[in-house]
């Protein structure tokens, strides 16, 4: 009678450790990750994006968001949601269109361009799409292109914006001329292709070829798992070709179906999975390898 007293309480006591251990686990990761995207609220992690594999190792995902509107307030209001719970503000960045569809100008918005100031004290990169996303609106000539940017740095200005901050930009469906790549790099803005970056440096322009994915766009239903495991090998991927890993997604198409679903999934996925190789040395030994090269 005793003996199984006794194995009753032994097992009372082994499912109290288990779900203390669990609870510390999900305590400790929760802490990890607010410190590890949050400790410096305007870090960025585009700026250290390179070819220089001497230094630069791809590692978690960044997220692009465009067609950041006042047309899409709700939207952007579930997709920050998703983000803050997965401590995702520091490698967000936010492509906001100034007059979208030329009638929809920032300054007539207050309550949208209040929200964009709260993200932007959180850490969100607030960054520069276009002026209003009418076509390939940036698919122009040098003198198009620099009012356009000029008008737009104008309305961000007058948003109480720090404009000094805003040096990246992908333009409308990525379309660019030459002469439009020329006034966004002269005036040292870091351009965002579907697979590549170009930065201004000091010996010239770097081009950078990046994993750039979107799997959101208006997803079915029933492609929800298909996206979700495919989005983590192109991911896996990535970091074996040491490219750096982003995620674009657009408003309203990605709160279509089961969009967000996936979003939460895959930032939780590549949070686990960057921790779970922090804490067994893996990125360690992959910058020790890097260096070696």
């Amino acid at each position: 009678m005793k003996s199984v007293k006794k194995s009753k309480l032994s097992s009372k006591y082994s499912t109290l450790l288990l779900l203390i251990v669990l609870v510390l686990v999900l305590l400790v990761s929760t802490m990890f990750f607010a410190d590890y995207h949050g400790k410096y609220l305007k870090y960025d992690p585009l700026k250290d994006v390179s070819n220089d594999r001497c230094y630069y190792n791809a590692s978690t995902p960044i997220v692009l968001i465009h067609d950041v509107s006042p047309k899409y307030i709700d939207e952007m209001k579930e997709i920050t949601e998703i983000l803050d719970n997965n401590h995702y503000s520091t490698r967000t960045y936010l492509f906001v269109i100034v007059n979208h569809a030329n009638e929809n100008k920032l300054t007539d918005y207050p309550e949208f361009v209040e929200y964009l100031h709260e993200l932007d004290k959180k850490g969100y990169h607030i960054q520069y799409h276009g002026y209003d996303h009418i076509a390939g609106e940036y698919n122009c000539n040098e003198s198009v292109a620099k009012q356009k940017l000029n008008e737009s740095i104008k309305i961000l200005n007058n948003c109480q914006f720090d404009t000094n901050t805003i040096n990246y930009v992908i333009t409308p469906r990525y379309k660019l001329s030459k002469d439009s790549a020329n006034v966004f790099l002269n005036r040292n803005f870091t351009i965002i292709m579907d697979y590549y970056i170009l930065k201004n440096r000091t010996d010239g322009i770097e081009k950078i070829i990046i994993t750039n994915k979107e799997y959101t766009w208006y997803m079915p239903e029933n492609c929800t798992e298909i996206a979700k495991n495919v989005s983590i090998v192109d991911y896996k991927n990535s970091l074996k070709e040491n490219n750096q890993f982003t995620l674009s997604i657009h408003p309203k198409a990605v709160n279509y179906g089961n969009g967000i679903e996936f979003l939460d999934y895959f930032l939780r996925k590549t949070n686990y999975d960057t921790l779970k190789d922090i804490l067994s040395g893996e990125y360690n030994s992959k910058e020790i390898n890097e260096n070696k090269k």
